[in-house]
């Protein structure tokens, strides 16, 4: 039995929380251990659709689900998120980490005025990181300590010079906001105080006896902190590594590392894209493979399928296999292509640039690739259980030619949001 780690192998949007979903009916707990509330997973099942920010999904499974140490929770939106998922009938079975730690209403406003350079969705995790590792922020722990207020209390006043300085707030605004922040978190502590413990304990008890963990990336690989395109990048590490660090993975427990990857590649926000389509190509693509963002609605960019950064991602997150989805949408567009190499001024490069204006000079050198089987939900359904010799040649080639640039096969194929619109091979 092994353990799995799932992450994005481009910049986020994949698909990660359809498979999440899929992959939890065979595990026995599902651990989130990056991100905050940016990450926007949707699950459909049984004509429902559900939206989750922060709450794995493993939940509609009701799995033992776990918020790690490494993820940033707004308290506010998190009890807001488990009252809509008790309100649709369902009872989570949620744990969070003492040591995560805690968005406040202050990062939200930081991020509202300093975010827009680079797109991001103006939750406020940026700045709660950036305090993090400052040392000067708090963690789930202090909220719920029977001193909250005193602490949430200290805390503010060790950020008055950024908050005051900065122009957020006028002096006698930073008073207000200190006495009513402290009595609101404070509250929000005992509101789900239940559900916090050591997190890190109940995942090496449950890897040590043999039961399957699932950890849920957030993100993609291509906005990893350290490994991304920075600084047009998230504020975590997006890589299978995270997974060890922030969410108590166990190091010599058998894992495997599965990336997700599209059919075709998008992005949210700003930063290079070489592959990126514009016009009606563009207008085409989004709207066959309804490309809104999950967490902000607005309109991803999309573009041909990148292998060159695919293969980038799989070698720096020590991908093993690859799931795919949206392979329904490529049916409905023309043109389709697959970047297989990069040229700067003419000239072919063997890296990924780790320079963003580098890598806007890239020049993608592309493959054409033939059409795209359009199946019918019936003719998909009939594929469950199959092997890949029984799909369309179109989908066998498209397949064979991505597994043999990137060096790791396509296990699971996804045609469509439903739970069951998987092949898993």
């Amino acid at each position: 039995m092994k353990n799995t780690i799932v992450v994005g192998a481009q910049w986020g949007d994949e698909g990660k929380g359809k498979l999440v979903d899929v992959l939890a009916e065979q595990s026995d707990l599902v651990v989130r251990f990056n991100g905050g509330g940016n990450a926007g997973h949707t699950v459909m099942h049984a004509g429902e659709t559900y939206k989750f920010h922060y709450m794995p999904s493993g939940m509609l499974h009701n799995k033992q689900c776990i918020l790690g140490t490494g993820v940033v929770i707004n308290p506010k939106d998190l009890l807001e998120e488990i009252k809509s998922f008790t309100d649709s009938g369902h009872a989570p079975k949620l744990q969070i980490s003492a040591r995560a730690h805690v968005i406040f209403p202050h990062h939200q406003l930081i991020d509202a005025k300093e975010g827009g350079k680079i797109g991001t969705t103006g939750r406020g995790i940026g700045p709660t990181y950036s305090q993090k590792a400052s040392r000067i922020n708090l963690r789930i722990l202090d909220i719920i300590a029977d001193d909250a207020i005193d602490r949430i209390k200290k805390s503010l006043r060790d950020v008055r010079d950024i908050l005051v300085t900065d122009g957020i707030f006028s002096e006698s605004e930073f008073k207000d906001y200190c006495e009513s922040v402290s009595q609101e978190y404070a509250s929000f502590g005992s509101d789900f105080k239940e559900y916090v413990t050591d997190t890190e304990d109940l995942v090496r008890i449950a890897s040590n006896s043999g039961k399957q963990v699932l950890f849920e990336g957030a993100q993609g690989t291509l906005l990893d902190l350290n490994y991304g395109t920075y600084p047009f990048v998230t504020s975590s590490s997006t890589l299978a590594a995270a997974a060890f660090v922030g969410g108590g993975a166990i190091p010599g427990v058998p894992i495997r590392i599965l990336g997700i990857t599209k059919a075709y590649t998008t992005r949210v926000g700003e930063g290079p894209f070489p592959t990126e389509l514009d016009g009606d190509a563009a207008t085409n693509l989004r709207e066959a493979g309804h490309e809104y963002g999950a967490t902000t609605g607005r309109p991803r960019r999309v573009g041909h399928l990148d292998l060159y950064a695919l293969r980038y991602a799989i070698r720096i997150s020590g991908i093993q296999e690859l799931a795919m989805t949206k392979i329904d949408t490529l049916a409905l567009v023309n043109g389709i292509k697959a970047c297989t190499g990069y040229k700067i001024n003419g000239k072919g490069i063997d890296y990924f640039p780790a320079d963003a204006p580098t890598l806007e000079l890239v020049e993608p050198i592309y493959t054409d690739i033939p059409y795209i089987a359009d199946l019918s939900k019936d003719e998909w359904a009939k594929l469950q259980g199959k092997s890949k010799a029984d799909l369309p040649e179109s989908i066998q080639t498209y397949i064979k030619f991505i597994e043999d640039f990137v060096e790791i096969p396509i296990t699971i194929l996804s045609h469509g949001p439903e739970r069951n619109e998987t092949i898993v091979f």
